[in-house]
Order: structure tokens, then sequence, then C-alpha cells
């Protein structure tokens, strides 16, 4: 395989993850209807705190634990901008 094939992979790729965070965000904004709808905050650290854990024991790599949780601190500090931004 060729560079310009990998890299048709890596785009292919890169196509997926954007679809399953906007998906991921979809289930934020529905999460964030029902927590105003029970009065409950937008963040939850334990929760997030819960999700880094279990990401990191899932992670096989080559990504280090590390990056997984750095990268997922990101989703979620979107996410909770977005369930910000979604509350009236």
């Amino acid at each position: 395989m060729d560079l310009s094939e990998w890299r048709a992979r890596i785009d292919s790729v890169d196509q997926q993850l954007v679809d399953l965070l906007n998906e991921r965000m979809l289930y934020v904004l529905e999460i964030g209807r029902l927590k105003r709808q029970h009065g409950r905050p937008v963040q939850d650290r334990e929760r997030e705190r819960a999700i880094l854990e279990r990401l990191s024991a899932y992670n096989q790599g080559p990504l280090s634990t590390q990056a997984i949780e750095d990268l997922f601190t990101r989703i979620i500090q979107e996410a909770r901008n977005l369930e910000e931004r979604e509350t009236p």
C-alpha cells in the first residue's frame, strides 16, 4: 500500500471520528435536557472522573493513557460547553 492509500484510510477514519463525536454531542444535549428537568447541574465531576478512568483502563495503545485522558478531557469540556449553551 502506498502513502496515498494510507492517507485515504486516515481521511476515512477522521470522518468517522467526526460523525461519532457529533453523535456523542447529540446524546449530551438530551442528557442536558434531562438534567434541566430534574434541576441537576451541568457538571458532574464524579461522572467525568469515572469516564476517564474507564477509558484509560480500556486503552490498549498505541496511544498512551495520558493521551487518552487528554483527548477525552477536551471532549468532555466541549460537551459541557455545549450543554451550558443549551441551558436557558
